[in-house]
């Protein structure tokens, strides 16, 4: 297990054959970026998308992807979801301004998790109604299923939520210190074991800053990559990868990041 001193030490430049392996995902991550605004579109990165009577959708950023994020995508299988999708936004909801994790790391990480669960796939959009002819179920704990029917968050809420509702159901998990919200669209309550609740991505980048074990909170190929990157390390030293990993994701050219360059704000 890495301390904050080992951690400052990890090599943070990417090798030829890590290169290489990243850039299916970098390229799915550009296409995303250039096509951000436009109509819903699908990017898998990782497993393959098949016709599904019911298929969950689990959005997130994933920053990183815990095991709360795992047993979500677990209960939404045992719910019923013959396929599940992990849906990574670049930036979500009330957290623009969280930006450590690159997003193509934060793919590969979710994307090492899925590859060991064959129902499981990972994505970067949400047209997946479509894509599987069936019905789709968001996979959301309390606290995202009462952030999406919060009006601040559309020009016509009416109008968004009555599509919301057309296009999806919600399986509600519980949060620590989020009541279940009263919800305008179809939805149901998601069972998970009783640990999950308490579990956040929060205390997994707080762990990992501080050089605590990780593997309470991640899944074990998820922790192997935080702690070989130094994505959540004190320090600059991750900004060296992250200007590479923007170099294989940008379409602008060198130094037209997608998020600010900084050293990431502990206090979120």
């Amino acid at each position: 297990m890495l301390g904050p001193a080992m951690a400052e030490e990890t090599p943070t430049t990417l090798a030829a054959a890590e290169r290489r392996r990243l850039l299916p995902a970098a390229a799915a991550l550009a296409r995303a970026r250039a096509a951000a605004g436009g109509p819903p579109r699908l990017e898998p990165v990782a497993g393959r998308l098949v016709p599904a009577a019911r298929a969950g959708l689990l959005a997130g950023t994933f920053n990183p992807f815990t095991r709360a994020h795992a047993a979500l995508a677990v209960a939404g299988h045992r719910a019923g979801c013959q396929l599940v999708v992990l849906a990574m936004a670049p930036v979500s909801l009330a957290k623009e301004g969280l930006e450590r994790a690159h997003p193509l790391d934060r793919l590969d990480w979710v994307a090492a998790w899925a590859r060991r669960h064959p129902w499981a796939v990972v994505d970067m959009a949400e047209a997946l109604g479509h894509a599987t002819g069936g019905e789709v179920a968001l996979l959301v704990g309390a606290d995202k299923a009462a952030q999406l029917t919060e009006p601040r968050w559309y020009e016509d809420p009416a109008a968004a939520l009555g599509r919301l509702d057309r296009a999806a159901s919600l399986l509600v998990a519980e949060r620590a210190g989020h009541p279940s919200p009263e919800l305008p669209v179809r939805a149901a309550p998601l069972p998970t074991a009783a640990w999950v609740p308490e579990r956040s991505a929060t205390q997994a980048r707080a762990a990992a800053a501080a050089g605590r074990p990780l593997d309470p909170l991640l899944p074990a190929a998820v922790a192997r990559r935080v702690e070989r990157t130094g994505a959540y390390a004190p320090g600059d030293a991750y900004l060296v990868r992250i200007r590479e990993l923007e170099a294989l994701t940008t379409c602008e050219g060198p130094g037209k990041l997608g998020f600010p360059l900084e050293a990431p704000d502990r206090r979120r």
